[in-house]
């Protein structure tokens, strides 16, 4: 687990057994579920439970959003080599049949604002830099591959200038964590919420014949049957 996330968990984390684990299943599909890892920043209503899915910006751009129920259906799509070099990519299928196509989540660097770096869902099977965390990881959630510093999600109430000033989205950003002689630490900005996004088993659609994606190299991750039912203040997470 990632030291950032590990000075953003749960208050209850002190009390909680680091070598317990809740129990994962196997599926090609899943959806993105907030974990919400610091109670005290949380939203009201509370976000907690929300699912990751894409608020539409442009020709193939999406932006990366949570809403409170029916989120996309995700595939981790790699060869054998990729999750070896854990050059993964998390993709949704898109569009109607018979020509659904692939949209990959990816991450963007762009100039740090108040509310950190954006999360999107773009059109293609691109590199995304993202994937679900290693085997090694105790739990199964949303990991951005940049750099050796490790990066934390959180979530912030804000505007997307495609729809205009008076409406606001709980849109999920990045926030790069920063490393000094005292150890690795995260600025989560004013406002926002530091989250994981876990992994929530789900059917994965068979496609179309005809459609521009392809399942073919879909891996089987792991991954929580419900995880609105797990009690993570017994975990480390």
């Amino acid at each position: 687990m990632h030291p950032a996330v590990l000075l953003l968990s749960l208050a209850s984390a002190a009390v909680a057994d680091p070598g317990c684990i809740p129990r994962t299943s196997a599926s090609q599909g899943f959806r993105l579920i907030v974990n919400v890892t610091d109670p005290s920043k949380d939203f009201s209503p509370s976000i907690n439970g929300q699912q990751f899915t894409n608020a539409h910006i442009g020709p193939s751009q999406n932006r990366g959003i949570v809403v409170p129920s029916a989120g996309a259906v995700f595939y981790q799509n790699g060869t054998y080599a990729d999750i070896d070099k854990h050059t993964l990519q998390i993709i949704n299928d898109a569009g109607s049949a018979p020509g659904v196509f692939p949209q990959t989540v990816t991450y963007q660097q762009e100039s740090v604002d108040t509310f950190g770096q954006g999360l999107y869902i773009n059109g293609g099977a691109l590199s995304g830099g993202v994937a679900l965390s290693r085997l090694a990881d105790p739990y199964s959630y949303l990991s951005i591959l940049e750099g050796v510093v490790s990066s934390t999600l959180v979530v912030c109430s804000q505007t997307i200038p495609y729809y205009g000033d008076d409406r606001k989205f709980n849109v999920v950003n990045w926030v790069q964590a920063t490393r000094d002689s005292s150890g690795t630490s995260v600025k989560v900005p004013e406002g926002c919420a530091p989250i994981n996004l876990v992994a929530e088993c789900a059917e994965l659609a068979p496609l179309p014949e005809g459609a521009y994606s392809s399942h073919e190299f879909a891996q089987e991750v792991r991954c929580y049957e419900k995880v609105a039912d797990i009690d993570w203040s017994k975990y480390s997470f």
